[in-house]
C-alpha cells in the first residue's frame, strides 16, 4: 500500500509542468543549488523510482509474501544510486602543497552547495533589496576558493561574474570602472601588491565586499585595503579538506560559521563540518579558544614551531619581526647545515651586506638561532592561491654556494 502511494507521488511529479520529486529533494538537501546536468539526472531518477515502486506494488499484490522484499529492493536502489551520484557529481581538487606535497581531495557537490548556500544567505540578508554587484576575481576557478566564490556564489546570488581572471592592479581598476558595484574575490598577496602602488591608481569607491583567502592577511594590508577600496576585506579561514571554517575582518578573533563545530585537541583546531570531506579533521594550526567556544585566535602552524640549538622558535612570529625591520616579505625555513639544522631566510627587499644583516637580526632572534643563510628576491615564490611555497623557499636557500 505504501509503495503505491509513493509511486503515485513520483508519477504525479513527472507530469508536464511539474518538478520531478527527486529534483525537489536535491534542491532541499543542497540549499537550492544544483550542478549542471542535475535536472535531467533527477528526472531520470524519478522515472527509475516510479518504475521500481510500481513493480514492487504489482508483485506484492499477486503474493503478499513478496511485500517483505520491498524494503530490501528500496535499500539496494539507494546504495547503487548513491554511488553513481557521488561519482558523477563529485568535484576533485588538488591542494596547494605550500607546506608539503600536494594532495588530491574529492568533495561531494552537496558539501560545496551547502557552503555556497550559507554564504548566499549571509549576503542576501546583508544586502536586502540593494543592487547586486558584479563579481571580479584574481583567483583561478580550478581551486576550491575560486570554485565557491567566483563560480558558485555569484550564480546562487543571481549576480554577474566577470569571466576574466584579473592579474594586475591596472586591470582591476579598469574593470571596476566598468561596473556600478563590485564584489572582489582575491588573495592577500594581490592586496599586498596593490597596496604597495595604490597611489598610482584612481580607484573608484564602488566595492561592496572584498573576500580573501588562501593565506593570512596582515593587519597593515587589511587597513590599507580599507583606505583604498572603502571596505575592509572579509577573511575566510579554512582549507580544501574542511571547506570554510570561520571569518573575520581586521586582526580580531575568528568567528566560526554556524554549521561548523570546533574544539581544541592537542593544542590544534579540531573541525567537524558539513563542508568537510571527513566527519572530523585536525588542522595543523595551533589555536587559543575564547569562553564562547565559537571564536578563536590562530597561533600559527604547529609545524612552524622548531628547535634550533636547543631554542624553540616560532617561525611565523620571527617572520613578522623581520618584516618590521623594513623588508617587504620574509620566509624562514629550517635547512641542514654542516653542524646540524639551521635557519635560512628568503627576503623581499633591498639587498643588505652580511655584516648589516647580522647587526639587524642578532637583537631579534634568540641566541644561537640567527639565520645562517639568506637570499634576496624580488618577491617570495607563491602559488596561484597566494600561498608561499615551502619547497621553493628551501630550494632558494639550498642552491646557494
Amino acid at each position: 500500500m505504501l509503495s503505491a502511494v509513493f509511486a503515485a507521488l513520483f508519477g504525479f511529479s513527472l507530469l508536464p509542468g511539474r518538478v520531478p520529486l527527486c529534483l525537489v529533494f536535491a534542491r532541499r538537501i543542497s540549499g537550492g543549488i544544483t550542478p549542471d546536468g542535475a535536472e535531467e539526472y533527477c528526472r531520470r531518477l524519478t522515472w527509475v523510482w516510479f518504475a521500481i515502486l510500481i513493480c514492487t506494488t504489482a508483485i506484492a499484490a499477486t503474493d503478499w509474501r513478496f511485500s517483505f522484499a520491498t524494503p530490501a529492493i528500496v535499500a539496494l536502489t539507494f546504495l547503487v544510486e548513491g554511488r553513481i551520484r557521488r561519482k558523477r557529481f563529485s568535484v576533485t581538487f588538488h591542494t596547494s602543497g605550500s607546506t608539503g606535497g600536494p594532495k588530491t581531495i574529492v568533495k561531494t557537490f552537496e558539501s560545496l552547495a551547502k557552503e555556497t548556500a550559507m554564504h548566499r544567505d549571509h549576503y542576501l540578508k546583508a544586502w536586502g533589496g540593494a543592487e547586486k554587484p558584479v563579481f571580479l576575481a584574481t583567483v583561478e576557478e580550478s581551486h576550491m576558493y575560486g570554485t565557491l566564490w567566483r563560480v558558485m556564489l555569484p550564480k546562487a546570488l543571481g549576480c554577474r561574474a566577470d569571466l576574466e581572471t584579473i592579474v594586475s592592479p591596472e586591470q582591476l581598476v579598469a574593470k571596476m570602472k566598468e561596473c556600478a558595484k563590485v564584489f572582489l574575490v582575491t588573495t592577500p598577496s594581490f592586496l599586498s601588491r596593490f597596496a604597495a602602488y595604490a597611489s598610482q591608481y584612481d580607484v573608484p569607491g564602488n566595492a561592496v565586499e572584498i573576500t580573501t583567502s588562501g593565506a593570512m592577511l596582515s593587519d597593515h594590508v587589511s587597513k590599507a585595503a580599507k583606505r583604498i577600496f572603502g571596505v575592509e576585506p572579509r577573511q575566510i579561514y579554512g582549507s580544501t579538506e574542511t571547506g570554510g571554517i570561520a571569518s573575520r575582518r581586521g586582526d580580531g578573533l575568528w568567528e566560526t560559521f554556524d554549521p561548523v563545530k570546533v574544539s581544541v585537541e592537542e593544542g590544534r583546531l579540531l573541525v567537524r563540518s558539513p563542508f568537510s570531506f571527513r566527519k572530523s579533521y585536525l588542522m595543523g594550526d595551533g589555536v587559543e579558544m575564547d569562553s564562547s567556544g565559537r571564536r578563536f585566535r590562530l597561533l600559527g602552524r604547529m609545524d612552524r614551531l622548531v628547535k634550533i640549538n636547543e631554542e624553540r622558535v616560532n617561525l611565523a612570529e620571527m617572520e613578522e619581526k623581520v618584516v618590521a625591520l623594513g623588508f617587504r616579505e620574509c620566509a624562514l625555513a629550517v635547512i641542514e647545515g654542516e653542524r646540524g639544522p639551521m635557519l635560512g631566510a628568503v627576503l623581499a627587499g633591498v639587498p643588505r651586506s652580511v655584516l648589516e644583516m647580522r647587526k639587524l637580526l642578532l637583537p631579534v632572534f634568540p641566541k644561537g638561532t640567527v639565520p645562517k643563510r639568506w637570499r634576496f628576491v624580488g618577491s617570495l615564490p607563491r602559488n596561484a592561491q597566494g600561498k608561499v611555497v615551502h619547497s621553493e623557499i628551501v630550494k632558494c636557500l639550498t642552491v646557494l654556494n
